[in-house]
């Protein structure tokens, strides 16, 4: 009886792990909720075409003091739009280390990129990151350990 239980638990531990994954591209889609097993119904997925506006996806030579990471959006009403100030970005590094930045705030940016009809960008704050280093931007959940929170990946950049 005990071994069933534990099989159960951990296969559910399991199923709601792998509902929590999610993988970008350029454009790309994830899937997953936010809330991962926290519960919650909206979308890892931002619902949405999102990259990197600043720095630019795989932009070189970024300064390591750039301060905040700001990504674009095709529009707001999609799960990002409506859920951002649940989300942040975290960056990965070469070495897999991971930055949080802060939560997800609505940004002007009018002299960004525009690669959509409607663009909404949003931004998480960063203190100084290592020079030459390679980092991947992930939208994650916000203020929630990495272990319960899905990602999304979006596109990298080299300071």
């Amino acid at each position: 009886m005990i071994r069933s239980l534990r099989f159960l638990a951990f296969s559910a531990f399991a199923l709601a792990l792998a509902s929590c994954s999610g993988a970008g591209g350029l454009l790309g889609g994830g899937i997953g909720s936010i809330g991962g097993i926290l519960g919650s119904s909206a979308s890892c997925n931002p619902g949405t075409d999102v990259q990197l506006a600043n720095p630019l996806p795989f932009q070189s030579g970024v300064n390591p003091n750039i301060g905040q990471i700001v990504i674009v959006a095709n529009g707001n009403n999609n799960a990002l739009g409506q859920n951002y100030q649940s989300l942040n970005i975290t960056l990965v590094d070469d070495f897999g280390g991971r930055i949080s930045g802060g939560g997800l705030q609505p940004a002007s940016y009018p002299n960004g990129p525009h690669p959509y009809n409607s663009d909404y960008y949003y931004q998480s704050g960063f203190g100084p990151l290592q020079p030459g280093m390679t980092y991947t931007a992930e939208l994650t959940v916000a203020n929630v350990s990495t272990f319960n929170s899905c990602t999304y990946t979006l596109q990298s950049f080299r300071t």
